[in-house]
Formats: C-alpha cells, structure tokens, sequence
C-alpha cells in the first residue's frame, strides 16, 4: 500500500467516522459520574459523537445534527416532540426569512450594484480601492452570506488587479508590490467580519440567540444586537485595513491606470435600476428598518417579532410581480429550493442538543466541575474562551463551534455567579472570525482559489488578526455589554 493509500485510509474523516461510535459506545457501557443522572450521561455521550463528526466531518455536517431525534426519545433524554421542538426555533425562521431576501438581491444584482457604488463614492486609487472594496463585502455580509458576497466581488477584484500586473508602465518596485494580496486578503476578512453586525450575517450570532431564548428566555432582537455587532464591525475594520496596507503588507503601488474606468465601466454594464432591484431594495429597506425600530413600533403592534418581520419581508418576495402579464415575480419556490437549508437543519440540531444539555442537569454539572476555573476574573474568562473558539473554528464549522460551546460556556458562567451572555456572546462572535487557514471560512477558500495568496501569507495576516481580534471583541463587549443588555460585568 502506497504512502498516499495510507494517509487516505486514516484521513481526518474515515478517524472520525469510527472514533465517534466508539466513544459513544464506550460512555454507554461505563456508569455516570456520581452525581449525574444516567440521561445526563447519555446527552454526553451524544454530544461527544456529535462534537467528534463535526470536528472530522465524518459525516455531512447537517445529517450530524439529525442525531438527537434519533437518540434522545431512545435513551429516554426527551420525547420526540421535545428533541424536535427546537428545530421550530424561531430563530430558525428569522434566518430564513434573510436568506429569502438576500436570495432576491442576488437574483436581481441589487448586491452588486451597491457594492460597485460604495467603491466609486470611497475612490479608485490603490489603498482607496481595498477600503471601498471591504467597507462593500462587509456591508452586504450584514445581509447577504459572506460566500456569495465573496464569490460576487472575487472576478471585479481580479479584474482590477489584471490592470496592475499588464501595465507595462510600472517599474519593477512597483510590479513587486502587496496590493493582489491584500486587496484579496482584504476581501476575504471583511466577507467574515462583516456578518458579524447583525443577528442574520452570520449563523453563529442566530445560533446564539436562539439559544438564549430556547433556554433561558432571553429575547435578543435584531436592533439590540447591532448596537454591539456593528460598532466591533466599525472597530474591526479600519484595523485590518491599517495592520494589511501599512504593517502586515505593505503596499508601494500609488495609482492603478485605468481602476476608475473598469469600477465605471462594470457599474454602467449594470445598466439603469430595474424594477426588480427597485422592488427588492425597497422590501430590504423597509425590512431592515423595522427590525432596528421594532422596540418603538410594540406598543402600537403588539406581538410584533424580528422573525414575523423577516418572514413578511420574505413572503413579500413571492408576491411583487416582474412581469404580471406573464405571471413572474420576483422569486419563485424554485429559486426558494437553492436556500442553504442545511444551515437552518445544523440550527435546530444545536439547538436540541443545547436544550437537552441544560434540562438534565448536565450543563449544571459541568460548570459546577470548572468551578476550578473560579479564580480568574470574568475578562480573563472571555479572553481564554475567545481563543480556544477562534483557533478551533480555523478548522471546523463556525456554527459547530458555536453549538458545541455554547452551553458549556452557559454553564460555566452561571456556575461561577456570572450572566451567561458574559460567556456565549464572545464565543459566537469568536466563531466568526477565523482568519488564518483557507478552510476556515467560505470566503477564506475562494480568495485562495485564485492562486494569488498562499497559504502561508494567510496564515502569516491570519494569525496577526486572530490574536487581535481576541482584544477587540474583549474591549468592544466590555465597553457596551453591560450598556446594551443590562448585564453586569
């Protein structure tokens, strides 16, 4: 058998696949730890199992999150109903509802056509082309996931740094310049950061709230959260502008002949707004308005939710005609089918493992066992969770992450007399900002598909911004934490 035949044979995945049963079986064979009742032991077991398929993806990451309606009714943790009763969250339902209309913005181009004019307003020289081109992934990442927004922006991007290396101009110093790998590293981080700002930019941030309001009955709405997302977004990017263009990469390029004409000429190969892009902007508008206003509008529209507001919005999609002769609208359930719905399955399967976690006790027996951990202060906390969560997630799922620590932070909060949201904020923010690896993120792997950064660059700026970001998110949320949600840190 060849080295290559071997190192197939025991690859990450075909590891995982058995060692996940394993372990799984081994827990079910051995009594619970005292003091933890046998169901408990059983959602461990499960969790364990889940932890180690998705850590391996051993399996499709959504059919991992399957496993709690299969096993929980069977090791007597819950019913049915109560292992598939997360999976109506309606968090769920909120992301949703976003996915539809950024499905509508990308269908019309309405995402282009703004990311093409926030280039233009900010200007078209060298470091001016990279800021415009991250303040526009990480606007329509609040929105819009930070794949299809890397995946839309990529060929404009090339496409500029076409113009550098084919003139003939530029002496030599000039040709050796940072500017393809920054503006593509530039890309990809913002793409992450970006999704950070809202509720629905990134999983995570979903996936936290759901939580919160699944276990504990914390209700985050969309307009709070963005009082901490967006000024860590506002923070976060200027400072990896700065630390890629001035520090990290330095750029010696002083103009690109010809960026503004190609930035113009793509915006004029748009053509005028159509009415689609009308349309589409005005339900995002008046989406996005409603949610950030929603606390004013409840004593006039009672029960009104950021999820309701998400799904109006999104039904709203189905029902604005393109062309009412001929019956077409703006979406169809066709173009419904292309959603990642594996995304909102991974959702709800987190979800249940949370919530089985904390109603048998487990989640308390845990944070009761790193009670060890009580001597540290809570900042301390949150920088060691930070970094475990954002060097792990260079390498498995950011919503895995997430859902796997979740309730573990949770508890450890609660256990040592701290809110969880002191603990489980930072972590889903965490999740998002992996910066280091091309298999981290979506947006990570296709600037790397361009074979114009390696991925020792990536790694060399990805580390820098790791370690970085652990400081950011601590000053951020500690500057606003308490402020936003009432909380004392």
């Amino acid at each position: 058998m060849s080295d290559e035949s071997i190192r197939g044979y025991f690859s990450r995945p075909r590891i995982g696949l058995f060692a996940g049963p394993l372990v799984f079986a081994v827990m079910l064979l051995i009594p619970s730890p005292e003091a933890l009742s046998p169901e408990a032991w059983g959602v461990a077991a499960v969790g364990i199992l889940m932890a180690i398929w998705w850590v391996t993806e051993a399996i499709p990451i959504p059919a991992t999150a399957l496993l709690p309606i299969v096993l929980f009714p069977v090791l007597q943790v819950g019913s049915i109903a109560e292992a598939t009763q997360p999976f109506a969250n309606p968090l769920i339902y909120l992301f949703m509802g976003g996915f539809i209309i950024a499905l509508a913005m990308e269908r019309t181009n309405l995402h282009k056509r703004i990311a093409l004019n926030i280039v233009l307003l900010v200007g078209t020289k060298p470091k001016s082309i990279i800021i415009g081109f991250m303040i526009s992934a990480a606007f329509l990442s609040m929105w819009v996931s930070n794949t299809a927004t890397a995946m839309m922006m990529l060929p404009i991007a090339l496409s500029i740094i076409g113009l550098v290396e084919s003139d003939e101009s530029m002496d030599k110093a000039e040709l050796e310049t940072n500017f393809a790998v920054v503006m593509l590293l530039g890309l990809a981080y913002a793409c992450n950061i970006g999704g950070i700002a809202t509720l629905i930019g990134t999983p995570p941030n979903a996936l936290m709230a759901g939580y919160m309001l699944e276990t504990y009955g914390v209700d985050i709405g969309f307009g709070q959260w963005m009082m901490v997302g967006l000024p860590l977004v506002i923070v976060s990017l200027p400072l990896v502008y700065f630390m890629l263009t001035r520090i990290v990469f330095p750029i010696k390029l002083k103009i690109i002949p010809g960026g503004y004409g190609l930035i113009k000429d793509q915006l004029e190969k748009s053509g005028k707004m159509s009415s689609p892009e009308k349309m589409v902007g005005i339900v995002f508008l008046m989406t996005a308005t409603l949610w950030v206003t929603r606390p004013l509008l409840e004593p006039y529209i009672p029960n009104i939710s950021d999820t309701g507001i998400a799904i109006f919005g999104a039904f709203l999609m189905f029902l604005l005609p393109v062309n009412f002769k001929k019956f077409e609208f703006v979406l169809t359930w066709d173009d419904a089918k292309q959603l990642p719905w594996e995304v909102l399955i991974l959702f709800g399967g987190g979800l249940s493992l949370a919530a089985a976690i904390t109603s048998t006790g487990l989640a308390a027996w845990i944070g009761n066992s790193l009670q060890v951990l009580g001597f540290l202060p809570i900042i301390a906390l949150i920088l060691l969770s930070l970094l475990v969560i954002i060097f792990l997630t260079e390498v498995t799922s950011n919503t895995a992450t997430a859902a796997a620590f979740l309730p573990i932070l949770a508890s450890v909060a609660i256990a040592m007399g701290y809110d969880p949201l002191l603990l489980v904020i930072p972590a889903a923010i965490g999740a998002s900002c992996a910066f280091m690896l091309p298999v981290a993120t979506p947006p990570n792997a296709i600037v790397f598909g361009s074979g114009l950064v390696s991925i020792p660059q990536m790694a060399r700026a990805g580390f820098i911004f790791n370690i970085a970001m652990v400081f950011v998110i601590t000053l951020v949320l500690y500057l606003l934490i308490g402020y936003v949600f009432g909380v004392q840190i």
